[in-house]
């Protein structure tokens, strides 16, 4: 049965998550996983009385979760979230299970500092990271900044309403950067880097402490390409260079090395060499087949050191 391959720890988490997090019933749960009713009911009064579900929101660095701690450990992060449900085979819900679980992780960071800056990058699944964000009961002084241009055809990925929809529940301060993501050269680049405001927020969002990314797709459907800003030409050249997935519009390979090429001069956005400062907490969101190799280059880099991502691709990372 699936859930041998789990520990009772293991088991028991990953029922809170379905039943808490992704509102399954205990029915729907059974069929999922294959235990019985009776024996999720057991352990769900087990996790209540255990305080597993309490003992997350207390203390985020409390791994519930073994493959968490292998994660932690193989790759040198400052923590992991391996969401303990089996992957929807929708794409979009795919994504709103990775953003419930990012909002989450944000909320409870932004809780224990309390007078960071915080800098929110963009993406398909990000996008919906706002509507899972609950406001704090107490106050906070954090700042949000945007950390890429902001000026997006498609509106509902638009960093603008990220950064402003977490700022309005916050109720604090944000900036963003009045620029596109990618512009059309290298020229009309430099000329919108070069304006004060735009600087001054490229500036402030490189010394922001916790950061949230996205890490991308590499395919003709992902954002970048289905909104326009790179086209077919702009994909192949990118992909034969070893391209496999983008943080913040910048490209790289399976190791997390940039690659060699123009579109890096049209994007407006802070350096991935800032997220690989050690002093900052780097939260990237991203799993699912399509993003595996991404994430592996990710971590590889260094350019996140904390991962929110399913059980499949942490299995994977693991063994490779």
């Amino acid at each position: 049965m699936e859930y041998d391959i789990y520990t009772k720890e293991d088991l028991i988490t990953k029922i809170a998550w379905l039943y808490y997090k992704e509102n399954l019933t205990q029915e729907e749960i059974s069929k999922q996983i294959s235990v019985s009713r009776p024996k999720i009911q057991r352990l769900l009064q087990e996790a209540r009385e255990s305080e597993i579900v309490t003992f997350q929101i207390k203390n985020i660095y409390a791994n519930l979760l073994s493959i968490e701690k292998k994660l932690v450990e193989k790759y040198s992060l400052k923590d992991a979230v391996v969401v303990p449900c089996s992957l929807p085979t929708d794409e979009d819900q795919l994504r709103r299970t990775f953003a419930k679980a990012g909002a989450f992780y944000l909320q409870c960071i932004i809780d224990q500092n309390k007078k960071s800056l915080v800098g929110l990058g963009w993406g398909d699944t990000i996008s919906y990271l706002a509507e899972y964000f609950e406001s704090p009961k107490r106050q906070t002084s954090v700042r949000l900044v945007s950390l890429m241009g902001s000026l997006l055809t498609d509106v509902a990925t638009n960093p603008r309403i990220l950064v402003e929809q977490i700022a309005y529940k916050l109720n604090v301060s944000s900036y963003l950067i009045w620029a596109p993501a990618i512009t059309q050269d290298k020229k009309t680049a430099q000329a919108f880097k070069s304006e004060a405001w735009v600087r001054y927020v490229l500036q402030l969002a490189s010394k922001a402490d916790i950061i949230l990314v996205s890490i991308g797709a590499f395919s003709p459907s992902s954002s970048l390409f289905r909104m326009g800003f790179l086209n077919d030409n702009d994909y192949k050249r990118l992909k034969a260079k070893g391209a496999v997935s983008n943080i913040l519009g910048q490209f790289f390979n399976i190791e997390g090395n940039l690659v060699n090429d123009e579109v890096h001069e049209r994007v407006i956005s802070v350096s991935l060499n800032i997220l690989k400062e050690k002093s900052k907490i780097v939260i990237g969101v991203g799993g699912g087949p399509s993003k595996f190799e991404g994430v592996k280059g990710a971590l590889t880099e260094r350019y996140i050191n904390v991962l929110v991502t399913d059980e499949e691709t942490a299995q994977k990372l693991l063994r490779k």
